[in-house]
C-alpha cells in the first residue's frame, strides 16, 4: 500500500526480517520473523521496525517486472522462477487485483496474509519440472521484463532464457 512514487525511506526488513509463506509456529502467511534471533533482534524486533509486505509470493518464485493497466485496476507481475529450488517454482505472469483507497492510494484487494491474491495469466505447463542451470539457462521460459503499448491493449513478456529469448504478447478477449 502507498505511492510507489515515493517511497520516503521505508525499510521492508531484508536481510533481517523474512517473510512466512506456510504457517511457522505462530506465524500466519505475511507475518516476518528472524532466521537466527540473537540478543539485538528477534522476531518480535521486526514489528513496528520493518513494513511488511502488503501481499507474499513463495519463496523462489522470483517476482522481477511489474507493471500496472492503465486503470491501476490490476498489477501485471512475471515470476521469473528459481534456479536453485526443487521443485522448481514460478515461470509465470500474474495479474494481481488492486482497488483504488479513499486516500487516492491504491492497495491490493487480497489479505495481507492471503496466499491466492493473484491469477495467473500465462505459466509454463508444468513449473515443478522446469530444469534452470543457472540464471538464464532454463528448460522453461525465464520470463523478465513486461510493457504495455501505447494503447494498453497489448502487454509485452520478454523471456530472458538465453536458449529461446522470446517475446510474447498478450492481450485481453
Amino acid at each position: 500500500m502507498g505511492d510507489p512514487l515515493n517511497p520516503a525511506g521505508t525499510w521492508f526488513g531484508y536481510p533481517t526480517c523474512f517473510t512466512a509463506w506456510s504457517p511457522i509456529q505462530s506465524l500466519k502467511t505475511g507475518d516476518q520473523f528472524v532466521v537466527t534471533p540473537n540478543n539485538t533482534f528477534n522476531d518480535a524486533s521486526c514489528v513496528g521496525k520493518s513494513t511488511p509486505p502488503r501481499l507474499s509470493f513463495p519463496a523462489h518464485s522470483a517476482p522481477i517486472t511489474n507493471v500496472f493497466d492503465k486503470a491501476g485496476a490490476n498489477m501485471y507481475i512475471t515470476m521469473h522462477g528459481s534456479w536453485d529450488r526443487s521443485p522448481a517454482i514460478g515461470y509465470k505472469v500474474i495479474e494481481v487485483p488492486f482497488a483504488k483507497l479513499d486516500s487516492g492510494l491504491f492497495d491490493p484487494v487480497a489479505a495481507r496474509d492471503s496466499q491466492q491474491g493473484w491469477r495467473d495469466v500465462m505459466w509454463a505447463n508444468n513449473a515443478g519440472s522446469c530444469q534452470s542451470q543457472s540464471l538464464t539457462i532454463s528448460s522453461c521460459f525465464r520470463l523478465a521484463a513486461l510493457a504495455w503499448d501505447p494503447a494498453y491493449a497489448k502487454l509485452f513478456v520478454s523471456s530472458d532464457n538465453n536458449s529461446e529469448g522470446e517475446i510474447w504478447v498478450l492481450a485481453k478477449k
